[in-house]
């Protein structure tokens, strides 16, 4: 069956299965308002501000706090305070008091969470599977194949209006609710003109070393490749006439017409066509460039019409070097062997951009509707070279010199309409709607790895350098495609009984549909000549020299283009949701709030593996084309119950039901390469989805002058919870994802905000100061049993990703002239498992990462400012350990960035 009728097929037959969901739901909704509807004689309350369902985009009404502490923290705290379950706010000031440049970034100062690889968020300790992101209150594709969510690092804090993480799940929340949900939501309709520009620069203490680089595309500033780096078009061409690029396929799809020798020349003519000017070199460090510019302001149509607009750009180019090393060990916990030790250095040039309009009209009092469209594209160009030894070459002065170069490009576009009604002649009624689609993709034109023999003397000076031609330079061309529709719609009754006790009842609809389809192609120049022929000498000139035209033409190389291609990386998928949910919300004089619902979800997806030719493909044979299909719905009740002890404090509880569904890449039978580790990973199509049962409990205490102290706990029995696994095999790291057994994680976390006016006199110096911090202890364990492909050394253990305790602390300054602000803020999380060890020995570890930033402001004027920033003061390093052995280590440096901000 060819691809699109394929592709077709996949589509309709999973639209196919009856939606009695969309009846079931709307009969539910309808009972609902019907039912409320007998109540009618009842007075309604039009003349008050309809309370606040968690997951709805309502305006909140924020309560104003005095004080300097206020400006910021105070005001997401209060927002946090109205909320109906467990969240936690971040406002677009506090992000600019970090200095934090993305969403990333800023996420981690929020209580138990941590940052990975600086792009994705673990929500109290556990990994980036069990959070989930939405944009503006809409799923987002990601274009990063080997991750479940969106990196945050591609959203900039320029758009950012705040950061809402939502630790507890309510109905109208969707059902795929782990450690938390974080909603993006970006600036809208401001409230009178505003003009935001900034530009600035960095400087990292490792650009004392060189930049790795390589003649690559003219447009890379722009985050774009110019089309040099793509794979030859007549690669393709040369497949489809003949049935592949080996000389055996040519002479073979040509019927006899194409000799033998013909056919090679045909295919060196390929391998001619491939950009080969990839030779590794250094230059001096960029010290990169950094700006947004933001502009907004709204008309009055008429007397009751108002409609608004803003816009934002933004722009961040920097080359950040790195060291790095890898270590892989063999034996067991008695016996540990370095089987294989790299030491690498490189430099990855990344490119980022984002645009932003948002338009807004509102009409009256009652009517509100909005649109978001966003854009980002981020640019990574990985270059490295590393001195690589095995088992056989330790202690020995021969190794291996390895060159990489990975350059990708990956771009998300979301548009949202969305719209918010009170029709008050309806009985207050309230209509929220919601459509958004987004497409995001991953473009890799150009992964290229080859390799040297190299021999070192005493003094560890390169006396010799071949290629190494047993292991062939290994081109790779991919691209990822993911493509979401998004749309909901729900509807709120507001009931009073008496003079202070609300009943709103809540439903709706949700649909959610996602198709993706994934590629690569693999080839290898094969290198027939030997250092040891009468030209081997080429063999050691550069990468550029060896592959040079006159060398390929004149078959000097006896070089031959291979396709590496196998059939376990191309896969398409196709997953659909249809959602609903009934939310009853009591708010009793005020005092007692209760919140309880129920969500129907039904959830069907396929994932497809394909050959190159695009058919159905199962190298392993042990899979029926069924087995590549999940079909599942259930029901999620929830409950949160809110007792306000006192004007000043509250006590929150919080009950859920619901799961996690493995990730596509997790289910399609493919292969793909973590970029931080380097390890294979493989999908596996007998993943199940893991329930999970939640529970929280928190006190939360908020004084009139905006301090602020919460404590709470929370607990989750998680149902056949999904691992990553280290396989049994001799070629190498390889992991697949299986369901262990079960497991629980439960833990307390506490937040804290106050100013530091209690250590001197009333009105001195220490008010100026206020300090915040939050802390997270918990703890996990999961259960996991070997078998034929896993022999795991711990069959109990903490979950992978779970730091048992995680720590922020923030020391802030603002001057009575508000001139000058300093913000010192410090993160850390406890060591946390990063993937489980295997035969005898121990789990490796991800140690713990001391971060200290500062940023200082000064305002000399109220439109003019400067910011500074240091980055890692204490210069700590990424390591990961494993029997006391450091497997990975990489260091960031110190970073420091200068930037000058203009408002009007």
């Amino acid at each position: 069956m060819a691809l699109p009728e394929l592709w077709t097929g996949l589509k309709n037959a999973m639209k196919t299965k009856p939606s009695f969901i969309a009846n079931k739901l709307s009969l539910a909704v309808v009972t609902a308002i019907s039912a409320a509807s007998l109540f009618t004689t009842l007075p309604a309350y039009s003349e008050e501000t309809p309370e606040v369902d968690a997951g709805e985009d309502f305006p909140i009404e924020v309560i104003a706090v005095t004080g300097r502490l206020r400006t910021s923290a105070s005001a997401a705290v209060e927002e946090r305070r109205e909320q109906p379950t467990v969240v936690d706010i971040m406002g677009a000031e506090q992000i600019s008091r970090t200095g934090d440049s993305d969403a990333a970034a800023a996420l981690r100062r929020v209580t138990g969470l941590t940052l990975k690889d600086g792009k994705f968020i673990y929500v109290r300790g556990l990994g980036e599977r069990y959070s989930s992101t939405s944009l503006n209150g809409a799923v987002v594709p990601s274009p990063d194949p080997t991750r479940n969510v969106v990196p945050l690092d591609m959203f900039p804090a320029s758009i950012i209006e705040s950061l809402s993480v939502q630790k507890a799940s309510t109905a109208s929340t969707p059902a795929a609710f782990g450690g938390g949900h974080v909603d993006i939501r970006t600036k809208s309709i401001p409230a009178d003109f505003f003009f935001k520009a900034s530009i600035g620069g960095r400087y990292n203490t490792n650009d004392s070393d060189d930049t790795y680089t390589y003649n690559g595309g003219d447009d890379d500033w722009l985050g774009q490749d110019d089309g040099t780096r793509a794979m030859p078009s007549s690669i393709n061409d040369v497949t489809n006439m003949y049935g592949g690029i080996s000389p055996i396929d040519i002479v073979t799809g040509s019927n006899g017409t194409v000799t033998f020798p013909e056919a090679q020349a045909i295919n060196r003519g390929l391998a001619s066509d491939m950009y080969r000017d990839m030779t590794i070199y250094t230059e001096g460090t960029d010290p990169g460039l950094r700006g947004n510019i933001a502009i907004g302001d709204r008309w009055d149509i008429t007397d009751d019409i108002i409609f608004g607009a803003m816009t934002a750009v933004s722009y961040k180019e920097q080359a950040e070097n790195y060291t790095k090393t890898e270590v892989e060990l063999a034996g067991d916990a008695d016996n540990v062997q370095i089987e294989n030790a790299k030491d690498v250095m490189g430099t990855d040039s990344i490119v980022q951009m984002s645009g932003m309009l948002n338009l807004g009209l509102e009409i009256g009092y009652d009517h509100k509707i909005e649109t978001f469209s966003t854009y980002l594209r981020d640019t990574s160009d990985d270059v490295s070279v590393a001195i690589e030894e095995t088992i056989d070459t330790i202690s020995e002065p021969n190794a291996l010199q390895v060159y990489d170069v990975s350059y990708e490009e990956r771009n998300l576009i979301s548009n949202q309409i969305k719209g918010t009604h009170f029709l008050e002649y309806l009985w207050d009624l309230e209509a929220n709607w919601m459509y958004s689609n987004a497409s995001s993709k991953r473009y890799a034109p150009n992964e290229l790895s080859y390799t040297y023999n190299v021999v070192f003397d005493d003094a560890n000076n390169m006396t010799s350098r071949n290629l190494n031609t047993q292991d062939a330079p290994k081109y790779v061309y991919s691209r990822l495609d993911d493509n979401t529709e998004n749309y909901k719609i729900d509807l709120a009754l507001p009931i009073e009984f008496g003079d202070a006790n609300i009943l709103k009842i809540s439903g709706g609809y949700e649909y959610f549909e996602r198709t993706r389809e994934s590629y690569a192609t693999r080839l290898g120049f094969d290198v027939g000549l030997s250092p040891t022929d009468p030209n081997g000498d080429i063999l050691s000139s550069d990468f550029d020299k060896i592959f040079s035209d006159e060398n390929i033409a004149n078959d000097t190389l006896d070089l031959e283009l291979k396709d590496a291609s196998t059939d376990t990386e191309d896969y398409v998928a196709a997953e659909m949701i249809d959602a609903g949910f009934v939310n009853f919300d009591f708010d009793f004089d005020d005092v007692w709030r209760f919140v309880a619902g129920v969500r129907y979800e039904d959830f069907r997806r396929v994932t497809l593996p394909l050959t190159p030719d695009g058919e159905i493909s199962d190298e392993s044979g042990r899979y029926d084309i069924e087995d590549y299909a999940i079909a599942e719905d259930g029901w999620f009740p929830s409950m949160s119950l809110t007792w306000k002890s006192s004007d000043q404090s509250q006590w929150r509880l919080g009950a859920s039901k619901t799961l996690v569904r493995p990730d596509l890449r997790e289910v399609a039978p493919v292969r793909f390469q973590d970029p931080v580790t380097g390890f294979d990973f493989f999908g596996n199509p007998e993943l199940e989805s893991s329930d999970i049962y939640n529970l929280d409990l928190r006190w939360e205490y908020y004084s009139d002058d905006g301090a602020n102290l919460s404590v709470g706990g929370f607990y989750k029995d998680v149902d056949a919870p999904i691992e990553a696994i280290q396989r049994i095999s001799e070629a190498g790291r390889q992991l697949k994802f299986y369901n262990a057994e079960s497991g629980v994680i439960y833990g307390i976390e506490t937040e804290f905000l106050h100013d530091l006016g209690f250590i001197g006199r009333e009105g001195g110096f220490w008010e100026d100061f206020f300090v915040a911090g939050n802390v997270t202890l918990s703890d996990s364990e999961i259960e996991i049993l070997g078998n034929g492909e896993i022999d795991p050394t711990n069959n109990k253990r903490r979950m992978t990703g779970h730091s048992e305790w995680v720590a922020n602390m923030q020391l802030s300054f603002d001057s009575p002239d508000e001139s000058h602000s300093a913000t010192l803020v410090y993160n850390v999380f406890g060591e946390r498992i990063a993937y489980g060890g295997r035969g005898g020995l121990d789990d490796v570890y991800e140690q713990p990462f001391h971060s200290l930033d500062f940023t200082y402001s000064f305002l000399p004027t109220e439109s003019f400012g400067v910011k500074f920033k240091v980055k890692n003061i204490l210069g700590e390093t990424t390591e990961y350990d494993q029997q006391d052995v450091v497997v990975y280590a990489k260091e960031p440096g110190t970073e420091f960035t200068l930037q000058f901000n203009y408002e009007y």
